[in-house]
């Protein structure tokens, strides 16, 4: 079952944690998201989400203990601000139409 994580976080600065996130090298043979989207809260000022799609849950919990993924988090640290928020969602239904 595909799985969804979704980490919700404030920044001044989107841009630069686009591009740390972008530039991230994933090693061989790592585990990485299927799809990665960004998208802005309309309604709360600098407010922004990630969400990762993986094939399964255990997917995601591999990618989220990889050396890698804390190596980005480090980078990406100082550019948010607050706490970030972690949702983590199995699949159930999903119409393409």
């Amino acid at each position: 079952m595909e799985f969804i994580q979704i980490v919700e976080y404030q920044s001044s600065d989107i841009d630069a944690v686009i591009e740390i996130a972008r530039a991230s090298e994933y090693p061989e043979g790592a585990v990485k998201p299927l799809s990665v989207i960004v998208v802005k809260d309309r309604d709360r000022p600098n407010t922004y989400a990630t969400l990762l799609r993986f094939a399964s849950y255990e997917d995601a919990m591999a990618h989220s203990e990889s050396d890698s993924t804390h190596e980005r988090l480090k980078q990406l640290a100082p550019l948010m601000e607050g706490e970030r928020r972690f949702y983590n969602l199995d699949i159930i239904n999903e119409d393409r139409p």
